[in-house]
């Protein structure tokens, strides 16, 4: 095999794309209501002014459609001993507005509604700013940052120090 072959030069492109740096965190909304929540990992600040974040989900997800219609979301930033709350949230996860968990972690909503994780060490709510148009198989949510919180200043979970990949080149 050598460097110029199809095979070897997706698998160099796989490795690379892993390593570049993602936590994870868990995204909610709360849609009309009902509460919705995932975990994701491609989260990045765009902009200080105003302070901007972005978030990628899967374009025709439940969970696109949910921050979509809501306008609002939030992200809680987990602490790199939290891998159990990010697997709790890999698939997308909804209840009514009225429960007093959201799969079995404690919630307080923030002024907008949205869940945010009592044992998450910091979180992030933001008003939709906009969608900007991309090409791939991931719509891009931007996210003007409104409200924040650090409950406790703790090393965040990163995704390269867990058994999960989430990235790399697809297949065809």
């Amino acid at each position: 095999m050598t460097l110029d072959s199809p095979t070897s030069l997706s698998d160099v492109r796989n490795d690379a794309l892993r390593m570049l740096s993602n936590g994870l965190y868990v995204l909610t909304t709360c849609a009309g209501e009902t509460l919705h929540a995932a975990t994701v990992s491609w989260v990045s600040q765009v902009s200080f002014r105003p302070l901007l974040v972005m978030v990628a989900l899967r374009r025709n997800s439940h969970l696109a459609d949910a921050v979509r219609t809501a306008r609002r979301f939030a992200i809680n930033i987990l602490a790199a001993d939290q891998e159990m709350i990010a697997e709790k949230f890999f698939e997308h996860t909804q209840v009514r507005a009225d429960q007093e968990t959201l799969a079995g972690h404690s919630f307080r909503p923030s002024p907008a509604r949205c869940p945010l994780l009592t044992d998450a060490p910091a979180w992030l709510e933001c008003r939709f700013a906009s969608e900007p148009a991309t090409p791939g198989d991931h719509c891009l949510i931007v996210g003007e940052v409104t409200g924040a919180g650090v409950r406790r200043r703790e090393a965040p979970l990163v995704l390269w120090n867990t058994r999960w990949t989430y990235g790399g080149v697809g297949a065809p």
